[in-house]
């Protein structure tokens, strides 16, 4: 039976093996990387932390303007629960013209009367996205994420945040580039 480590999001699973110790890293139930070898279980496992420490490393290179590829939001997508109401507004998002909703169109998309809870439920899966994806998203004027920043922009004004209009039911979104093109690439179910 393996012995299993958290490590970051991951668990690394380890097992000793004819004398020797073999450790792999899985998020959820996907392998992460490679098999590693060691004489010890902690030499085993610290392979996989420094192949994981390595893979992350590369794909933040790759990151225009900090936010995560294509590829990381895929593959953050494919780890996280995603609820009914959330999915339909993530797929009404991607369907609008220019990918850009307000905050009402969003609530309705997904079943609700009110751009609150349209809000909460859209930063919730916003926040599991972030959180997946190790991103932290822009501040509000109390300094508290705003965590549907990990999904989309503000439409306005280059997109720039505005603490001030955050509670406006006529907020506009723009589903960032990256989730548009991680939906594009493989539906989001």
């Amino acid at each position: 039976m393996a012995n299993e480590t958290k490590y970051r999001r991951f668990v690394i699973k380890s097992m000793r093996v004819s004398g020797e110790w073999n450790a792999r890293a899985f998020r959820a139930e996907t392998t992460v990387g490679g098999k590693r070898s060691g004489a010890t279980e902690q030499a085993a496992i610290l392979a996989v932390k420094e192949e994981l420490d390595l893979l992350q490393s590369e794909q933040r290179t790759l990151r225009i303007g900090g936010y995560p590829t294509v590829n990381e939001v895929r593959a953050a997508f494919d780890a996280i629960s995603i609820t009914s109401e959330q999915q339909a507004m993530l797929n009404a998002h991607c369907q609008a013209v220019d990918h850009i909703m307000t905050a009402t169109e969003l609530a309705h998309a997904g079943g609700y009367d009110s751009y609150v809870s349209a809000n909460s439920q859209y930063g919730g899966l916003g926040r599991k996205l972030a959180e997946e994806l190790e991103w932290v998203p822009p501040m509000n004027k109390k300094g508290v994420p705003t965590w549907t920043f990990a999904l989309a922009t503000r439409a306005d004004e280059n997109g720039s945040p505005s603490p001030d209009r955050m509670d406006d039911e006529h907020w506009r979104w723009k589903l960032r580039q990256e989730v548009v093109e991680a939906c594009d690439a493989d539906p989001i179910h």
